[in-house]
């Protein structure tokens, strides 16, 4: 899988590229660049939340919610690059020299990403045949008694977060009931095993995955590894004003 800083580099190469294409046609294209530190729920894999809320420090603070991450931009920052944006693509004729010819020619130097994703499906796929395994089934029932045992009556991990929302939102003051849930949650994992026994299960399962898939797995490995030379191609020859 491309990591957060591979990908940022090749959004920021098409946006270059996209730039000077529009700047070549009478058009203004100034996008902020991305920046390497990716938001706090970003993980391709999840790997954070990959088996639900695990850090008891976060639940007591949070709840089922993400920190909010005071190092991004601010909500006054955000809405001037909306203004701006709305005021670059107001111009006539801005959006078809976007769509027909700058995004083309971007892709063409540079690459899409994830045309196809073997390893982000077979990803997908580990998480839920794994789940049904009998000694993942067997720590989820322990979780669930355990919850019970906190005055908790919840028979998934998605029920229990499902109660207050959307876990992955950001800034919220959670309610007491949450955090005590959220606690709960956490406390329970570990008294089931439950997060080392499903991430042995899945690393056991992916293992098989990457042996049959070997081909497709090693071809989108080499498509990754053209797009990301393509990509800081076109950065280098910004940062040396070639």
């Amino acid at each position: 899988m491309l990591g957060y800083p591979d990908m940022v580099d090749i959004e920021n190469a098409k946006d270059v590229v996209k730039s000077a294409c529009m700047k070549r046609l009478g058009f203004s294209y100034t996008p902020e660049l991305m920046g390497t530190q990716p938001a706090a729920s970003y993980n391709e894999m999840n790997m954070e939340r990959r088996y639900g809320i695990t850090d008891p420090a976060k639940a007591a603070a949070h709840g089922f919610a993400v920190a909010q991450d005071t190092g991004g931009p601010s909500q006054a920052d955000q809405d001037a690059e909306l203004a701006r944006e709305d005021q670059e693509s107001s111009a006539e004729g801005w959006d078809k020299a976007m769509n027909d010819t700058c995004i083309p020619e971007a892709n063409q130097k540079v690459g899409v990403i994830l045309p196809e994703d073997p390893a982000g499906d077979l990803a997908g796929q580990s998480l839920k045949a794994t789940r049904s395994r009998p000694d993942v089934q067997r720590a989820l029932s322990t979780w669930s008694s355990c919850m019970a045992g906190h005055g908790h009556q919840v028979k998934s991990m998605d029920e229990a977060e499902g109660r207050f929302g959307q876990p992955g939102r950001t800034g919220v003051r959670p309610e007491k009931a949450e955090v005590s849930l959220a606690t709960a949650d956490v406390t329970c994992k570990g008294t089931a095993g439950l997060v080392p026994t499903w991430y042995q299960a899945e690393t056991a399962y992916q293992n098989k995955q990457i042996t049959s898939h070997k081909a497709q797995l090693e071809a989108a490995k080499a498509r990754d590894a053209l797009l990301l030379k393509k990509a800081r191609a076109v950065l280098a020859s910004v940062s040396t004003g070639r």
